[in-house]
């Protein structure tokens, strides 16, 4: 319980530090954002379906994504693979659908 609160935190403020750099002459405003997300996504389930409609509908949010997975610990990996955009979770976000098409 505290460790996910502890994360949780650690990402807020990961978030609100990458929102002020993104804005200052610092680079590394947008990865910091990135980077929050995914811990807060890693502390809560429940936020992992956003972060898999923010990957599927922003390109180069997935792109940031999958480099944090590629170099990011295990426990990183395994949220970025579960956030993973595919057909059949398009589907599901989408809402039920007719058998029949109409």
């Amino acid at each position: 319980m505290i460790r996910r609160i502890v994360t949780s935190l650690v990402g807020f403020v990961l978030i609100v530090y990458g929102v002020i750099a993104a804005i200052s002459p610092l680079p590394a405003g947008v990865p910091l954002v990135v980077l929050g997300i995914i811990m807060i996504a890693l502390a809560n389930p429940a936020a992992r379906p956003l972060v898999r409609r923010m990957r599927r509908k922003w390109r180069w949010f997935d792109k940031l994504v999958r480099f944090a997975g590629k170099r990011g610990p295990k426990n990183i990996r395994v949220v970025v693979e579960e956030t993973t955009p595919t057909s059949e979770t398009a589907q599901n976000d989408a809402g039920p659908q007719s058998p029949t098409g109409g």
